[in-house]
């Protein structure tokens, strides 16, 4: 049975900017997750299980949902013991959605893993230690490998980025891997959120904000730290010309209108053949291809 109306607004009610009560236990970083949720009730019990049952016990769950009309209610409603947070109503897209968990959170540094994505057992604890050992983390992110994985949950290959990744990547689109990125929720409240206009690239426009500020450190590693599923929104061939409109749209003040345009159908000719071969290639090779361009 899906929750009454009047059950989803009391929970509402109850959790909703609301002191977590981990605040009290005891003085190491408190880490704030943010879960964004559409009608996800096939894959949300396994995200959440990945962030109830991390080895590191000093979390901040919070869940965004969209106002989902399928079974997602139910299933945030049978671990609300274990979720600080979580809304129900409608919003302005997921980027939308994740200003408003961001805005809700109170930890030191905060992971976004949407509903369908996955950590690994022990992804927060590496972050703390990677966190606690750096002096100066006040505007620090901190990024690591993840895995992708087909619908069948077989992992087709491994995704690993480095700062010179990032360096020859930052005008070419997304350059780290955003499921297993941590940030400093002060670089949030103090150079601004995710830009909702964007419909698939505002983690992108994030990532490219946020490296031009040189007060900004990056931190790498190679441990994996996420399962990301294969297949979403923003590797469809229809999404295509909205990720090249809203990619010259987040470069066109850091560069000249002919370089971005440059780049732009340069991406959109190696988008368009990688998408072709993805159809004609197994997803063994595939495999290959990742593991030699990412020196596995």
């Amino acid at each position: 049975m899906f929750l009454r109306q009047e059950q989803k607004q009391q929970k509402r009610c109850e959790f909703l900017n609301q002191e977590s009560s981990i605040q009290s236990i005891d003085r190491s970083p408190i880490v704030s997750v943010i879960t964004v949720v559409f009608n996800g009730e096939e894959d949300l019990e396994e995200t959440i299980l990945s962030v109830i049952n991390q080895s590191y016990q000093r979390i901040e769950y919070i869940i965004i949902d969209g106002n989902s009309t399928d079974r997602t209610l139910d299933i945030i409603y049978k671990y609300n013991s274990q979720i600080d947070c979580w809304i129900s109503e409608p919003d302005e897209g997921i980027y939308d959605a994740m200003n408003k968990g961001i805005m809700a959170a109170t930890g030191e540094i905060i992971g976004l893993i949407n509903c369908g994505d996955t950590y690994t057992h022990n992804a927060i604890e590496e972050i703390i230690k990677i966190y606690q050992s750096i002096a100066d983390n006040q505007y620090l992110v901190i990024t690591g490998a993840m895995y992708r994985f087909d619908r069948k949950k077989d992992i087709q290959f491994k995704i690993v980025k480095n700062l010179e990744d990032l360096r020859k990547g930052i005008n070419k689109g997304m350059p780290i891997n955003h499921p297993a990125t941590f940030v400093s929720k002060s670089i949030y409240t103090q150079f601004g959120y995710f830009n909702s206009q964007y419909r698939i690239c505002g983690d992108y426009d994030f990532i490219f904000r946020i490296y031009h500020n040189p007060l900004i450190r990056f931190e790498f590693t190679k441990l994996e730290l996420a399962y990301m599923r294969l297949g979403g929104i923003s590797e469809k061939f229809i999404s295509l010309w909205v990720r090249c409109q809203e990619h010259f749209l987040i470069r066109k003040h850091n560069l000249s209108i002919h370089k971005n345009i440059f780049i732009c159908l340069s991406w959109c000719i190696i988008t368009t053949t990688k998408f072709l071969l993805k159809k004609i290639v197994s997803n063994s090779l595939i495999s290959i291809y990742y593991e030699l361009k990412h020196g596995q």
